[in-house]
């Protein structure tokens, strides 16, 4: 049974420096889709559950559905990060939320009631292997590379991660936004190449598009040749 432990600890923290090593060197493939935030923090909360950790996993409710762009594996990695980091240093309960915040950024946050973070280490806490207390993170099962795992899916989506101190239950808080919609100027070009019988229809569709068509044609094409120059001129004359 010891064996079967060292094994499967030993697979956890391969991952983990693969994981790490691939959003470190360089841009990953990254696919955004549409996703209901709720559903993957609720595949977390009852995933973290049926491990029996012996510890409250209480997910806020939303009270309207969110959706947002990202990539589902990676954003169900740092969720599953930020849980699993609550659920070594929290006392006894661990609070879930997600949503919009007022800036109208997607965002996901993890709050525990355990010691919290000192101010002074909370740069720290996301710089790859970093430890702020050997003994501590040694017993806790940690390897010091989930938070820079989470570090690295923020920057690569395109937002930020934080830690301060949760209001509600004392603990650590960790906080991550990134854009909910980081495509929408895309998808305004996609209606432009549709084919006329696809085109939807109405006034404000027709204003979205004239809105792209404009934007396209702000800048004239730059003439490199000599004689392209000459033959612009005789055409304007």
């Amino acid at each position: 049974e010891q064996i079967d432990k060292d094994i499967e600890a030993l697979n956890t923290l391969i991952d983990e420096i693969m994981t790490y090593a691939k959003l470190e060197q360089g841009m990953p493939s990254i696919e955004f889709e549409q996703i209901d935030l709720y559903d993957v923090l609720n595949q977390v909360a009852q995933e973290t559950e049926a491990l029996k950790t012996q510890k409250i996993i209480e997910l806020h409710p939303m009270p309207v559905a969110v959706t947002v762009e990202a990539e589902r594996r990676y954003l169900h990695r740092v969720i599953q990060n930020l849980v699993g980091n609550a659920v070594r240093y929290c006392d006894n309960k661990i609070l879930i939320s997600g949503g919009l915040d007022q800036d109208g950024q997607a965002y996901v946050c993890v709050e525990d009631d355990g010691p919290g973070i000192p101010e002074i280490d909370r740069a720290r806490i996301f710089e790859a292997f970093a430890r702020l207390d050997d003994s501590r993170t040694r017993a806790s099962g940690g390897y010091g590379l989930g938070l820079s795992i989470v570090s690295r899916i923020a920057y690569w989506f395109g937002g930020t991660i934080q830690v301060d101190q949760s209001p509600t239950l004392g603990g650590a808080r960790f906080t991550m936004t990134w854009p909910a919609q980081r495509y929408v100027k895309k998808s305004k070009r996609k209606m432009l190449e549709k084919k006329p019988e696809e085109a939807v229809t109405g006034d404000s569709q027709e204003e979205e598009i004239k809105e792209v068509i404009v934007d396209l044609d702000k800048k004239e094409p730059e003439i490199k040749t000599e004689e392209e120059k000459e033959n612009k001129s005789s055409v304007s004359a």
